[in-house]
């Protein structure tokens, strides 16, 4: 097994494993905002040792510096770039969780020449799509002062695996605390993506939406995969909001198959 390597770009701080191999794209994955870099643990388990994996903590997360209010999407992107090229890949398959997928979409976006795939589970992506703010709206109603961390895991999984829930809670305390009128901010229609800009995304993309997610069910999804060019959308049987964390086999799996990595 690859050691971690970790480092800090221009503030954001990163932790990388396995080998970078010229011609083969890194694994970039970006989490969310009930989260940190440390929640990709079983992730780099399972792909570290065939490929090159990266995980970093987005400003104002984690060991990562504050986010710059009045640069937020600037500092988004440039945070994805400027990691990427500190951890030596020269081209990625992004994998995006939630929050993430708000720089997911956009280095999509920006940096075509970056993003070979790109993975959205559990996210809005930043799109302006009317049913997915609604149920965001809805489910701020449930989250209460915790914010997304509150409903990320299911109750079932929870009672079954109550050390894991710890775990998790454990590792989203790790976050300083939450600014609300920062995270309104991701709503604003000068920060949304309108979905008719997503057809300019060349890479190819999948949609994962967990059955009962309460935040982003997949009807409050289901119209987003038209938009872009090249795009479909699983749904994973039981899953809530953090099927990477819940079910980390089948969603392992799923990311293989469409980034054809080995596991």
């Amino acid at each position: 097994m690859h050691e971690i390597m970790e480092g800090i770009a221009k503030g954001i701080r990163w932790s990388a494993q396995g080998q970078a191999r010229e011609g083969e794209a890194s694994v970039l994955f970006i989490h969310g905002a009930g989260a940190n870099r440390a929640v990709w643990w079983q992730q780099f388990a399972s792909f570290a040792p065939a490929h090159h994996v990266i995980a970093y903590d987005l400003a104002g997360f984690g060991e990562s510096d504050a986010v710059d209010a009045e640069r937020l999407i600037e500092q988004a992107l440039e945070a994805a770039v400027d990691v990427l090229a500190a951890a030596g890949a020269t081209r990625a398959k992004v994998v995006c969780q939630s929050l993430g997928g708000w720089t997911g979409v956009r280095l999509a976006l920006a940096r075509p020449d970056l993003v070979e795939r790109l993975v959205l589970c559990c996210t809005l992506g930043g799109v302006a799509h009317p049913p997915g703010l609604a149920s965001f709206a809805e489910a701020r109603k449930l989250m209460g002062t915790r914010g997304p961390a509150a409903l990320g895991l299911t109750e079932e999984f929870a009672r079954a695996n109550p050390l894991m829930a710890a775990l998790y809670r454990q590792l989203g305390a790790f976050n300083p605390p939450a600014d609300p009128a920062l995270a309104a901010r991701l709503f604003t229609p000068e920060v949304l993506v309108p979905p008719e800009a997503l057809g300019a995304i060349t890479a190819p993309v999948l949609m994962i939406a967990g059955e009962h997610d309460p935040i982003w069910p997949p009807a409050a999804l289901a119209g987003i995969p038209p938009c872009f060019s090249d795009a479909r959308m699983v749904i994973l049987p039981g899953a809530g909001h953090s099927p990477y964390f819940e079910q980390p086999d089948e969603f392992n799996r799923l990311i293989a198959d469409f980034l054809d990595l080995t596991l």
